[in-house]
């Protein structure tokens, strides 16, 4: 890119496909670099690898919901787009010698929801679209998050096919049922605290200690 047609949409946009990266790359199974994060993040936009500039745009249009609902919907189709087995998706992983099989709905949602972390970064707290915006699930928020309320987190619907030694979901094989219902209890769990955003729910968020 010329230095000139360099933005401040596009900066955000280099380190939060970075962060996104490596934050999203920790399961055993599927174990990722950064430049296949950042192509993976890329077919959010169509289920195929999108330039850089529209992933851009694509991301932007969050910033003109008015519901969460607006949120969620757009949220579930790019998870959808990002994880559909098309030609050029598997060319991608071929190339990177990793397998469809073990790319889960929880992995890319974490992906995508670090990007969005880091990308609206100053947006939490000042804009009202910011609060729709999912929190990256992992280990230590679920875990933290039961340890609080271990009525609501018990994890003990029959949805949950995936609970792991510590009582939780295992997050690198959350499928989409099993992700929609955490984020259901994570917006009841904030609604109960006279809360708003559900980016707050990440006090509870203990990785940077």
């Amino acid at each position: 890119m010329d230095i000139s047609s360099y933005n401040s949409d596009f900066h955000k946009h280099i380190l939060s496909k970075w962060a996104a990266s490596r934050a999203a790359s920790q399961s055993k199974g599927f174990k990722f670099s950064v430049e296949l994060g950042s192509k993976l993040l890329l077919f959010g936009t169509s289920k195929s690898q999108a330039s850089d500039q529209e992933f851009i745009d694509y991301i932007k249009l969050i910033e003109t919901f008015n519901s969460q609902d607006d949120f969620d919907s757009w949220h579930h189709q790019t998870i959808v787009n990002m994880i559909t087995d098309t030609y050029e998706f598997r060319q991608l992983l071929d190339t990177h010698n990793k397998s469809h099989n073990n790319y889960t709905y929880g992995i890319a949602a974490k992906l995508l929801n670090c990007y969005l972390k880091v990308f609206f970064l100053e947006s939490f707290g000042k804009q009202k679209f910011a609060d729709f915006i999912h929190p990256p699930v992992d280990a230590i928020l679920l875990k933290a998050l039961r340890k609080d309320n271990k009525e609501l987190f018990n994890f003990k619907n029959s949805i949950f096919t995936n609970i792991g030694v510590q009582k939780i979901p295992t997050w690198t094989r959350i499928n989409e049922n099993e992700y929609k219902t955490i984020i259901n209890l994570m917006k009841e769990f904030v609604s109960s605290k006279n809360q708003n955003g559900l980016w707050k729910i990440e006090s509870f968020w203990i990785g940077h200690q």
